[in-house]
C-alpha cells in the first residue's frame, strides 16, 4: 500500500519505526531515554512545501553523525575525517576521584590507575549507489591511542597503541523520501580487523580501552530520519552495536546504544551551523583476558567497563565548489555515569573533508 503524506508526517509511526528497528538483541528499558531525545525532533514533523536540496550546506547532517545520508543513483563520495577525545579525569558513577583517592581505597588493592588518555581517529570512508534506494559504505579507522597511569609507589608510566581498527561495510537503503522528509535504514556490519593484542615494550597485554578493535563481528543497525525547511533542517538517528560471539581473547565488548538529535541552520549560501544533543548507553564487558588480573587496575576488571553518556556538540559545514565540503564539530560531555572507577570522557574535536562526485 503507497505511503500517504498523513502516514509520513505521522510522528508516532517513525518513533514507532525507531523503537522497533532495535528489538531483535537490545533491550527497549535500555532503549527508553534515547528514544524520548529523538522524539523531541521527529514529533515536529509538519507538511513541507518544497523538494530536498542536496547544495545546501545543510544538506549533510553534523560530521559526528555517521551514515547520516544517501545519494542518488551512480553517486561516488570519499570522505576524511580526524577526531581527537581527550579524558583528563576518573569517574566512578557520577562522581569525580582522584587517582590518589582510588589507591588510597581501602576496599581496593589497585597497583596503579588511569590519570589520563587521548584518541586521535584517522577515518577514510567511500559511499557509492548503485541504486537511488541504496548506497553502499565502507569505513576504515586508523587509532593513535595514549594513556598515562599513577602507580601505588609513586611512579607514573606510559603505555600507547596505534594501528588499522574495525572495517565498517554495509548500505543505506530509503524506505521513505517525500516533501523534504526522509527516512532510511542503517544496515551496517564491523568487521575484526582491529588488534586485540597490543602489547606495552615488555610484552604484557594492554588494558581493553588501549585495544584496537572488538574482536568480534558485530551487527550496527540504525535508522535516520532527516528533514529540510525553507530556513533549516534537522533529523535524528538511533544505532545500535550488537557483538556476535566472543573474540579470541575469551571476552565480549559490551552492547551499544546511541541515539541523537541535531538541528541546523543556513547562514550562508555556503555555511551552516547546528547543534546536536546524543545519549548513549553501553554495558560492560562479558568474560575477561584471562591475562589480566582485574585486583592491579580498574582498566583490567572487565565488570567496571560499562557506562552512560549525555553529550552535546556545535559545528558547522562549508561548502566549496566541484562537490567539495569542509566540516568541524566540537562536542563536550554534559553528564555521564560510569561503572567505576573509569576514564571520563571529556571533550572532542571532529574536522573532515568530503568530495562527492
Amino acid at each position: 500500500m503507497p505511503m500517504t503524506g498523513d502516514v509520513l508526517y505521522n510522528p508516532f509511526l517513525i518513533s514507532y519505526t525507531l523503537a522497533t528497528s532495535f528489538q531483535f538483541g537490545v533491550s527497549m528499558s535500555l532503549l527508553n531515554p534515547s528514544i524520548k531525545i529523538a522524539c523531541l525532533m521527529l514529533a515536529t514533523s509538519s507538511a513541507f512545501a518544497h523538494d530536498w536540496n542536496s547544495a545546501r550546506p545543510d544538506a549533510h547532517a553534523p560530521i559526528s553523525v555517521m551514515g547520516e545520508h544517501t545519494h542518488n543513483q551512480g553517486e561516488f563520495m570519499v570522505s576524511y575525517r580526524n577526531m581527537q577525545m581527550d579524558m583528563n579525569s576518573l569517574q566512578k558513577g557520577t562522581n569525580t576521584v582522584s587517582a590518589q583517592e582510588v589507591l588510597d581505597d581501602t576496599n581496593n588493592s589497585y597497583m596503579s590507575v588511569p590519570t589520563s588518555m587521548s584518541m586521535n581517529m584517522h577515518m577514510l570512508g567511500l559511499m557509492y549507489a548503485p541504486t537511488d534506494t541504496t548506497t553502499a559504505m565502507v569505513m576504515l579507522p586508523y587509532l593513535e591511542k595514549d594513556m598515562d597511569m599513577l602507580m601505588k609507589s609513586g611512579m607514573k608510566m606510559s603505555m600507547d597503541s596505534k594501528g588499522v581498527g574495525d572495517l565498517k561495510v554495509g548500505a543505506l537503503h530509503n524506505i521513505l523520501s517525500q516533501d523534504g522528509q526522509k527516512v532510511h535504514l542503517n544496515l551496517v556490519m564491523s568487521l575484526p580487523t582491529g588488534s586485540i593484542d597490543e602489547e606495552n615494550d615488555s610484552g604484557v597485554v594492554l588494558p581493553y580501552a588501549m585495544q584496537l578493535g572488538s574482536g568480534t563481528y558485530d551487527l550496527l543497525p540504525g535508522i535516520t530520519y532527516t528533514a529540510q525547511k525553507e530556513d533549516f533542517s534537522y533529523g535524528a538517528q538511533a544505532q545500535a552495536t550488537l557483538r556476535l560471539g566472543e573474540n579470541d581473547r575469551d571476552y565480549t565488548l559490551g552492547n551499544r546504544v546511541k541515539v541523537q538529535s541535531w538541528l541546523q541552520m543556513p547562514v550562508h549560501q555556503h555555511v551552516s551551523v547546528s547543534v546536536r544533543l546524543a545519549y548513549e548507553d553501553w554495558q560492560t564487558i562479558e568474560g575477561s583476558d584471562s591475562s589480566f588480573n582485574a585486583m592491579m587496575a580498574p582498566t583490567l576488571d572487565a565488570d567496571l567497563q560499562g557506562g552512560n553518556v549525555l553529550s552535546a556538540g556545535l559545528g558547522m559545514n562549508i561548502t566549496l565548489p566541484m562537490g567539495n565540503r569542509l566540516a568541524v564539530e566540537y562536542s563536550k560531555e554534559l553528564a555521564q555515569d560510569l561503572d567505576g572507577p573509569q576514564m571520563a570522557q571529556d571533550d572532542s574535536l571532529i574536522l573532515a573533508w568530503q568530495l562527492s562526485l
